[in-house]
């Protein structure tokens, strides 16, 4: 009887993990959002290189400052902070990155400025009023995807 009670156990263990074996944590390219006080605005996917076992998403856009200008503004103050957000697409289940490198950075006439973000992904606007891109990298071990918005810091 001991037997029996011990072996009907570790088959109920066999069972309940065997169906971790089957979750798919295989997650396609997130979408990125800024969020500011009591509103936020999605940014645009721009280069997109993300492989994974259900997902082979190749984008390259050339020039990523004719291609932004394009886009809806988003209006900034000068000195804002805002927190970036990477959000799952709909279309793919959970939201699996592990330990994603972020690099934010404004863009105006070719020139770079790089902003610094914070680990609860916070960063700040400059000071210097004028009409910029604003490009986000999100590289991980399923690849990277660079995100853009036209920003208008007033």
């Amino acid at each position: 009887m001991k037997f029996l009670f011990k072996l009907s156990i570790g088959f109920f263990f066999v069972l309940a993990l065997s169906g971790c074996f089957g979750e798919d944590y295989d997650v396609g390219v997130p979408t990125a959002h800024l969020d500011f006080d009591i509103s936020s605005a999605q940014l645009t996917e721009a280069n997109i290189s993300w492989n994974t076992a259900s997902e082979d998403v190749q984008q390259k856009i050339e020039d990523i400052e004719e291609f932004a200008s394009s886009l809806e503004e988003i209006k900034v103050f000068t000195g804002q902070k805002v927190f970036l957000d990477f959000k799952e697409n709909e279309e793919n289940g959970g939201d699996i990155w592990t330990d994603p490198k972020i690099t934010v950075a404004l863009l105006k006439d070719n020139k770079r400025i790089e902003l610094e973000i914070d680990d609860s992904r916070e960063f700040q606007f400059p000071t210097n009023k004028g009409n910029y891109v604003l490009e986000v990298e999100f590289i991980n071990s399923a690849g990277s995807a660079q995100y853009v918005g036209n920003v208008v810091i007033k």
